[in-house]
């Protein structure tokens, strides 16, 4: 027999989606925004890359919220353009250093963004699962769960490798700054 907690919360799945929608807008540049920091360098195309997957799946939560016959919010979808340009001005490291602290907090926030990105498409595989006949592919959002944690790891990789031209002061070649 179902119950009242046995059916699921369209409005609060709406709200949701929608707010994961507006972070997705401004994710995508943001990862722009890392492509031209490292432009010139072997990062350029990975951060090029995670911004078209993050894109790719921006198209694909509109068809989620459609499919499931939910509403786009207006005033979300007004914010994220706001958020969009936002990021084309790159507001964490708008001097597109690699070599300073704000750099670091770039890396940071787009480890953040994608955590985020992770936790929604794993509540969406266990809502899918609570209740299969509400039309969320299950699988698929195991899928992006994974390829949400994929780049993650990338991203931190990155920060890792590249540390060292933000903390490791310069030697001046007297043995003064970097050590061994």
């Amino acid at each position: 027999m179902d119950t009242p907690h046995d059916d699921l919360n369209r409005d609060e799945l709406q709200d949701y989606l929608n707010h994961h929608l507006l972070g997705s807008k401004s994710g995508v540049r943001l990862f722009q925004a890392a492509a031209s920091t490292w432009n010139g360098t072997e990062y350029e195309q990975e951060f090029l890359e995670i911004s078209r997957q993050v894109s790719e799946e921006q198209d694909e939560l509109q068809q989620l919220i459609d499919r499931l016959d939910l509403r786009q919010s207006v005033v979300e979808n007004a914010m994220g353009l706001a958020a969009e340009a936002a990021g084309r001005l790159n507001p964490v490291n708008f001097t597109r250093s690699k070599s300073e602290g704000m750099t670091q907090v770039e890396m940071d926030i787009l480890q953040s963004a994608l955590q985020g990105k992770a936790g929604m498409y794993a509540v969406l595989a266990k809502l899918a699962e609570r209740f299969p006949h509400a039309g969320l592919d299950g699988q698929r959002m195991s899928d992006l769960y994974q390829q949400a944690q994929d780049q993650q790891a990338r991203v931190r990789r990155i920060s890792d490798e590249t540390m060292d031209t933000r903390f490791v002061a310069p030697d001046d070649g007297q043995g003064n700054g970097a050590s061994t």
